[in-house]
């Protein structure tokens, strides 16, 4: 798909981090706004490496202001059913901890509005605010807008990533590490 005229340009820039990927469409992105791009496999999933025929790719926008991110998860070719997807607090290699919830067809997490469900296949879209977010006491991340704040430095500096959960691979079957353009 190609990405919307307002985007080209950003996404263009981000893709250079995701070698050879393809351009896809994403939420609008205004001027000022910072752009994030990740591209999913099984390659990239931790602790174990994971041959999947499944892959995806995620983009988002963070808003100039900080208190938001409008973002849209697209995954396909999945072993099993989906799970739950997610961002999580950690660098590449290393597993970390869920931070935000992109959907999930499990249980959802107390204290953090209910996220949508995860279809089959296909897209997901929403915007994420610091009522979204789980704090980690572990790995320094707060609760609310504080906690906003210490999410949206990690994925500034890549220390963090997307991932999508499916009944064969409960710890997560793609990955992708979430990769920034834009103002910082």
């Amino acid at each position: 798909m190609k990405p919307s005229s307002k985007l080209s340009g950003i996404l263009a820039a981000a893709s250079l981090a995701l070698v050879a990927s393809p351009l896809w469409s994403a939420p609008p992105l205004v001027r000022g706004q910072t752009a994030v791009a990740a591209r999913l496999s099984g390659y990239q999933e931790t602790p174990q490496t994971i041959n999947s025929p499944g892959s995806g790719e995620f983009l988002a926008s963070i808003h100039q202001d900080g208190t938001a991110i409008d973002f849209e998860l697209t995954y396909r070719d999945l072993s099993s059913a989906v799970t739950q997807s997610h961002i999580h607090f950690g660098r590449p290699a290393t597993s970390g901890s869920i931070v935000l919830f992109l959907c999930t067809n499990l249980t959802p997490p107390a204290g953090v509005p209910t996220p949508q469900a995860c279809p089959a296949a296909g897209t997901v879209t929403g915007t994420l605010t610091a009522a979204d977010v789980l704090p980690v006491t572990a790995q320094g991340i707060d609760a609310g807008a504080t906690g906003f704040d210490e999410i949206l430095q990690a994925i500034r500096n890549g220390a963090a990533y997307a991932n999508v959960h499916t009944t064969n691979h409960g710890g997560g079957e793609i990955r992708g590490r979430l990769f920034t353009h834009g103002p910082h």
